[in-house]
Formats: structure tokens, sequence, C-alpha cells
């Protein structure tokens, strides 16, 4: 699975002048799975009073669309704040990017750590000099070089987009340029029926092509194109992060209009992830549903379908689809008090050794730890009962889960369950 690590640091840099800033260290992908993620992380420091931030992006792998306009908006917000923003150690693909999109016409990059502390002196004695009337003559921060464009990898890319105008030619003859096979359909049976023949690397979906909306789905359902990348190109206004009663995710996503070159930038770094992922996973599908019933019912049938293809016996799969639902069931009932509103997240991982399902919700979490210590002891069933006839979380539903996988832990807060089952070697 593609992840984002974040962690902080506060820092006083080493420069004539003492001054303290957050190093934001960043590791693994921003794209639509985890920008979410990355978005809380920054509103927090922002609104916590830290203007003064460094994101170290050495570790960042990919940046999509909307993490590249998040860098610009928080860059805005420590600007107005009277702070600064820079990003640090940009790696390569990432950087290319940027410069594709001009972020770095905006947003300053240094080359290592020791510069962006010289930036951020730079900018605090170049505030201090305009607020009393001075001439400024400090060094300004220096533009990054344009970064030539590496040779994209080779790979077959399955593309459904409207048959009107060049922009399907366009983009077949860009692949097959940077040295990939393009297949080009034009409606859904004709990408369906292609598909198993092709064995893409990488699906771009246009979602104006009619019937194309449950296309993720049944592609992601599918153990050989389970990891594919899928990129969706949404038609104009439409809300990334909108999820009305059920979707499973895709991989990466544009908005109408958008820069072709950002799509040719997105397409190649998405070829390099899979190209990873093959040597680590096979499957991965990322869903998500409301609180109402309908809804529910449609990620447990995903499940049950997910769960049905795993090489176990039929009881080892009811008993991982009773965990799922068990795990689903906490997640709506406790975690988000059955507010329909509210949402539940399932990542279903499939690796040559296990099955790995986290279900997360939108909830303050729990006291995991009490409940996980209880389990194995010979009365838990009896405990359980007996707290639950008080009023209380009884703990059953864990014990349940427990019981059904080989490995069962609660994440940070208590609001994400892993639900872990080892498979025949």
């Amino acid at each position: 699975m593609s992840n984002l690590n974040i962690s902080l640091e506060q820092r006083v840099a080493t420069t004539d002048q003492a001054y303290s800033y957050t190093l934001v260290h960043l590791e693994g992908f921003i794209d639509a799975a985890n920008y979410p993620k990355f978005e809380k992380a920054l509103e927090r420091l922002v609104e916590s009073g830290r203007h003064q931030l460094v994101l170290d992006c050495r570790g960042v792998q990919y940046i999509n669309s909307t993490g590249i306009s998040g860098i610009i908006r928080f860059h805005n917000l420590c600007k107005e704040a009277g702070g600064s923003f820079l990003l640090a150690r940009v790696a390569r693909n990432v950087g290319i990017t940027m410069h594709l999109l001009g972020v770095t016409s905006v947003v300053q990059v240094a080359k290592d750590l020791e510069e962006a502390e010289q930036f951020l002196q730079a900018g605090s004695l170049e505030s201090v000099a305009s607020e009393e009337g001075q001439e400024s003559q400090v060094r300004r921060p220096r533009n990054v070089p344009l970064l030539s464009e590496p040779t994209g990898p080779a790979g077959s890319v399955a593309m459904l987009l409207p048959s009107t105008g060049h922009f399907s030619k366009i983009c077949k003859k860009r692949v097959e340029q940077r040295g990939g096979r393009a297949f080009l359909f034009h409606d859904v049976q004709g990408l369906l029926s292609g598909i198993d023949a092709i064995a893409p690397d990488l699906i771009v979906v246009d979602k104006r092509v009619p019937n194309s909306n449950k296309l993720v789905e049944k592609i992601k359902l599918a153990p050989r194109h389970a990891l594919a990348s899928v990129i969706l190109i949404h038609p104009k206004g439409s809300d990334l992060q909108d999820v009305r009663g059920f979707r499973v995710w895709e991989n990466d996503a544009l908005v109408d209009p958008f820069d072709l070159a950002n799509l040719f930038v997105l397409t190649e770094s998405e070829m390099r992830r899979v190209t990873r992922d093959r040597k680590l996973f096979t499957q991965q599908v990322r869903f998500q549903f409301e609180g109402h019933q309908d809804s529910i019912d449609q990620g447990l049938s995903l499940g049950e379908a997910l769960i049905a293809k795993l090489p176990l016996n039929e009881q080892e799969r009811s008993a991982l689809h009773s965990a799922l639902k068990e795990g689903v069931d906490n997640a709506v009932r406790h975690g988000n008090s059955s507010r329909p509103d509210r949402r539940v997240t399932v990542n279903y991982v499939v690796d040559p050794r296990r099955v790995t399902m986290l279900v997360e919700d939108e909830g303050e979490g729990f006291d995991h730890e009490f409940f996980l210590g209880q389990i194995e002891e010979k009365d838990a069933f009896d405990r359980a009962k007996e707290r639950m006839r008080e009023g209380g979380r009884g703990g059953l539903g864990i014990l349940l889960m427990h019981r059904c996988s080989d490995r069962l832990e609660y994440l940070g807060k208590g609001n994400v369950v892993r639900i872990e089952k080892r498979l025949p070697a």
C-alpha cells in the first residue's frame, strides 16, 4: 500500500541569528488516498501558530496535483501570517512535477536543510528591514534550476477516453513516445473485453464516458488487475473528497480542466509505483462508505467478494468475513456513533504471505489496550458479557475479531483496527 509518514521536529537554525522553525519530515506518497492526512497535519501546525515551516521532501516518492495545490495554499497562509514556508531536498521526479506546474516560482526550494535555514534567516532579516523602512541587503533565495526530464518507464496503458476531439490521440502518442504501449478505448465494454489480453499497468478513465461509474470497482475486484493504477478524470467542478454513499477509490485523479503536462507526469509516476508494488503485493483495494445501511451493505458485499477469492478454505473465509463485519459494525456504531454522515474506510491489502484489512472510523478512539489485554484470558467471554449488562462496551466484538484472525491490533488512538490472516504457502 502507498503510505505517507509524517513526523515533526522543532529546530533552531544554526545561522548568525537564532531562529526557531518546524521541520516536517515527509516519506511516501502524497496522492488522493493520503492527501487528507497531509492536509490535516499542516492545518494543525498553522492553526497552532507555527508559521515557520520547512518540508523535508527527501522521502517523498510522488505528489499529485491536489498535494501541490495544498503546498501553495499553506505557503500563502504562512506568508500572510508573517512566516515562511519552504521545501527542502526535493527528489528528482517530484521536482519535475513541481517545475511543470510552476510551483517553484511561488514556493522556495532549498537543496538541503542548511540552505533552507539560510533562506529562513534571510526572510526574517528582510522582514525586519522592511518594517524599519531600511533597504534590504539580504540575499533572496535563488531559483531552482529546471531539471531535465527522465526517460519514462516502459509499460502498458489502457485509456478510456471520449472519441471526440484530439485529446485521446495526444495521450496515446505521448505514452508511445515515452516507450510504453498505449491502448485506446472509447466505451466501457471495449475496455473490459480487452483488459485481460493487455494486462495494463495503468488505466486512465475519463468519467465523461458513459457507464464508467462502476469501472474502478470492477477493475479492483479482479486479482489479475487489482494492482493496476487507475487515474480518474473527473468532470469540471467535481469534489475529489466527496463520498456519497459508497465509493471504491481510484489511485489518483484530475479534475477537468487540467494541464496535459500534469497528466503525463502523473501517468509516468504511477507506472513507476506500480512496478514497485508488484514486487510486494498481489492486491490493493481502498473503499469508503457512509453510515447509511445501503452503503454499509455495499461495503460488506465488496469485502465478501474480495475474501471469496483468497486461497483459504470455506471456514477460514467465513471467519475472516465475520471479522470484517464486526470491525465495520464497531466502526459504525461505536466509532462513528451511528451518524450517517460519518464515513468508514477499509484498506484491503494482499501479499504472498497474508491478507490485511484496516478498518478506520472518524471517531475519537477508545481505550483499546484495556480490551486487548483481556482477550487471552480464559473468562474473557464471561467478563465481556458482564460489562455489557452493566451498560459498558463489552469487548465481545474484539474477542470475535481476535478469534477469527491471526493478528489483531488497534492503531493510533484506536479508531483504526488492523485484522490480519496468514495465507497458505
